[in-house]
């Protein structure tokens, strides 16, 4: 049985929430020569919304608007961060919970004149 969602002081279900049937990942490489890269799970609101609204507005290419926007965009046009945090059954298994993607922005340089 999937959770509901209900009214703070209702007992009755508003909806059904649904649960997404895929598990989005990111692989990340730390710093260290000899890290062979990190695989954690995203949990972002965010994309999950997007899968939702995607899958129903472009059917046969959700994927590929997906990877678009959370794989190639994240790495090509936003200066990504990533919220981690652990869940409590787990306390050694890393997952990301928030995403913050602000524009790349070009640093100037300063110049000693």
């Amino acid at each position: 049985m999937l959770p509901s969602q209900v009214a703070m002081f209702d007992k009755t279900p508003m909806r059904t929430l649904e649960k997404i049937p895929f598990e989005f990942r990111y692989q990340i490489f730390c710093e260290e020569p000899s890290c062979r890269g990190h695989r954690l799970s995203c949990t972002d609101w965010e994309l999950g919304q997007a899968y939702r609204r995607w899958r129903e507005d472009y059917p046969t290419n959700w994927e590929q608007k997906l990877r678009q926007k959370f794989e190639y965009g994240m790495i090509e046009q936003f200066d990504t961060h990533l919220f981690v945090g652990t869940v409590s059954s787990h306390p050694a298994s890393w997952i990301i919970v928030g995403l913050f993607y602000p524009p790349k922005s070009s640093q100037l340089s300063l110049a000693i004149q």
